[in-house]
């Protein structure tokens, strides 16, 4: 009974660490979907519109929510409005998330997060984003970004206002 106890010791033990490193593989890819996010912000605030290209699938789906006077409104459109529209923006936009959540599973993952938006420096709105992001032959790019906006007077994110 010791050495089958043994045995079964010596197979299981070396199973011990695979776990280990599945995890740290797991955060190292969920922390490169992050930087993704990350980048696709970036790319807004510099009004980089090949930056942004560079985040997204080719075609990428753009879909927002907001109250209107006449009910909840939803706007569709590709990344390709959006990239042209940086071109000719004349104000800054910074949009700012915090504690993200991330789904992955393989060469998919889900990216929720709430988040606000200033033009200018001037708050514009909270929101929730959703980002769903697909891993390519040249990394993580993302295939649509559905959003809320939500008019508000001040900033539900922790860090407060932007300094």
């Amino acid at each position: 009974m010791k050495m089958l106890l043994l045995v079964l010791v010596f197979l299981v033990l070396p199973l011990a660490g695979l776990a280990d490193i599945t995890t740290s593989e797991l955060a190292k890819e969920k922390a490169a979907v992050l930087a993704v996010v990350q980048q696709f912000f970036d790319a807004l605030h510099t009004r980089d519109g090949e930056g942004l290209r560079a985040t997204c699938q080719p075609g990428a789906q753009v879909t927002a929510g907001r109250l209107t006077e006449s009910g909840y409104a939803l706007r569709q459109r590709s990344i390709e409005v959006d990239i042209a529209q940086l071109a000719t923006a004349k104000e800054v936009w910074l949009e700012r998330m915090w504690s993200p959540t991330v789904h992955l599973n393989g060469r998919i993952a889900v990216v929720w997060t709430r988040y606000d938006f200033h033009r200018d420096g001037k708050l514009s709105h909270n929101g929730t984003d959703c980002f769903t992001l697909l891993k390519t032959d040249t990394g993580w790019k993302i295939a649509c970004l559905a959003y809320s906006a939500e008019p508000a007077t001040q900033t539900e994110n922790p860090a407060g206002p932007p300094q």
